[in-house]
């Protein structure tokens, strides 16, 4: 999805939550705030690190992919880039995560054919979050963190086991008129979930050639078992076809585990890959 980035340190909220009265369970750990002009939530279970060290890295990853992706931003990477400008300022890491945003996207045009997730870059940090969380979870696994979610505006990974139980998340209503969770489901396994629609920003995704997306396709989650970023691009791709026969032949020619929920009549249904059901309870 488009994103506003927009990341201030100060931002960053820490909360330790005790979750469960056993006395076996674990502390789980939440480091909270907002970026990318949204909401994110990481949990984790105690670990050796210290916390504030945790929190640092963690702002700064924000912040290194703030300065690569954001097309708000007018001197970001991407904006330098699309506006033929120089740039042989940045540093290595910001020109890796740019090439490591390019490489997902290119994957998943690939695999679903005719659309174009670049054009001048207009689509470019539409796989930002997804990538960001990638990028905090590859550093959590160097710490030795092998329980945690990560939620970074609706864009998941989990990993592990939260005191010994499954993850469990809930795929948001996309109805104007009912709020809440659509659906629940467990990750019985390490899984990335994406979910892309118009519903919460009408009209800021736009369909292939331009065209405008069918209003009654609401939102498209796509699951990954390695990387949030793919998903990310493969559910804005498949949305932006705009046609729900399109993308449900899509997803079935691809074999692509996914979730999509539309409007038939002014009733909210929803279909179900055979692979999604397959990753996820």
């Amino acid at each position: 999805m488009i994103l506003v980035a927009n990341i201030f340190k100060k931002n960053l909220l820490i909360f330790l939550l005790f979750l469960g009265a056993c006395s076996e369970d674990k502390k789980i750990l939440s480091i909270s705030g907002q970026a990318f002009g949204t909401f994110y939530d990481i949990k984790f279970e105690n670990s050796q690190n210290d916390l504030n060290k945790i929190s640092d890295e963690l702002s700064n990853i924000f912040i290194s992919i703030n300065e690569c992706c954001s097309l708000y931003k007018n001197d970001s990477y991407v904006s330098l880039k699309r506006d033929n400008k120089s740039i042989g300022l940045f540093e290595d890491k910001i020109k890796n995560y740019f090439q490591d945003v390019i490489r997902v996207s290119t994957k998943a045009n690939k695999k679903i054919k005719g659309f174009i997730l670049f054009e001048n870059y207009d689509y470019f940090n539409a796989v930002a979050k997804g990538y960001a969380v990638d990028v905090i979870a590859s550093r959590l696994i160097e710490l030795k963190i092998k329980n945690f979610f990560i939620n970074i505006g609706g864009e998941i990974r989990a990993e592990g086991l939260k005191n010994n139980k499954f993850w469990k998340i809930g795929i948001e209503n996309p109805s104007s008129s009912k709020k809440g969770v659509f659906k629940f489901f467990e990750f019985r396994q390490n899984l990335s979930i994406a979910t892309s629609g118009n519903y919460r920003n009408p009209g800021h995704i736009f369909g292939i050639e331009g065209d405008k997306i069918d209003e009654n396709i609401l939102s498209i989650s796509v699951i990954d078992k390695k990387s949030t970023a793919y998903a990310d691009a493969l559910a804005t791709g498949l949305f932006a076809m705009g046609k729900i026969s399109l993308i449900k032949k899509n997803i079935i020619d691809n074999d692509i585990p996914a979730l999509l929920i539309y409007k038939d009549n002014k009733k909210i249904l929803s279909y179900e890959s055979k692979r999604w059901n397959e990753l996820i309870q």
